[in-house]
């Protein structure tokens, strides 16, 4: 009877990567500190920003308990945390990073939104981050709006979004969260998508010459990969 099994009921009420093998328990738990560099443990839990996950071996009863597809063999579970969403943002983060499915299908998300931090530095002129990506993105006029602090780069018939984040002329570097610059791919035609290269290598250049650091889904990049949505789905 599958709800006597924990695993099987979890699966069935919390979204989930399924994986081929199991997870490598270390390699998970590197993901999620840089994640959340403050995550606990609870049992056989790894709390993190209020979200508690674990991984399992799956066996092919047991995935059969769970109504999962009988060749999967590892998952790791997110629930808890009054957000379904907290969980399934931070599942989509690690399927690039680790592969695999999210289960169920509908909580995959295709959306490549990464961000590259300035920190403390100099408030920018935005005609300068503009000259940045440029050469890489192509020729886009900039649409200030200083008074919100947000000024895009680029029309809206532009796939490849870019905002930055300008704070107050006074700014003391009180926040660093409040300095950035995002690059948004909303829609990708899939993980070949050449636009997700070009948004890459403009988060690239930004981060080299800014002295920024990059992150996607609130995990750092460090290779491509990072930002590829994953290419393993199940079916709808």
């Amino acid at each position: 009877m599958w709800f006597l099994d924990r695993t099987a009921r979890q699966l069935r009420r919390h979204p989930a990567l399924l994986t081929y093998r199991p997870p490598e328990p270390a390699r998970l738990e590197s993901l999620l500190r840089q994640y959340d560099p403050r995550l606990t443990r609870s049992g056989d839990w790894f709390v993190v920003r209020g979200t508690k996950v674990r991984w399992a071996e799956l066996t092919e009863d047991l995935a059969a308990r769970a109504r999962v597809p009988a060749d999967r063999r590892g998952a790791i579970i997110a629930c808890g945390g009054g957000h379904r969403t907290a969980g399934t943002f931070l599942l989509n983060g690690l399927a690039s990073r680790l592969g695999g499915a999210l289960h169920p299908a509908a909580d995959h998300d295709d959306s490549v939104s990464v961000e590259v931090n300035l920190g403390r530095r100099a408030v920018l002129d935005c005609e300068e981050v503009a000259g940045l990506v440029r050469p890489i993105l192509g020729e886009r006029a900039v649409a200030h709006d200083h008074d919100l602090g947000l000024c895009r780069i680029g029309g809206e018939e532009q796939r490849v979004e870019v905002h930055y984040s300008r704070p107050d002329p006074d700014w003391q570097g009180e926040d660093e969260e409040e300095h950035l610059i995002d690059l948004d791919l909303p829609r990708p035609a899939g993980p070949d998508d050449p636009d997700l290269e070009r948004l890459y290598q403009a988060a690239v250049a930004l981060a080299a010459a800014l002295g920024g650091t990059i992150t996607s889904r609130d995990m750092p990049v460090t290779r491509f990969e990072d930002i590829v949505p994953t290419r393993d789905r199940l079916p709808a």
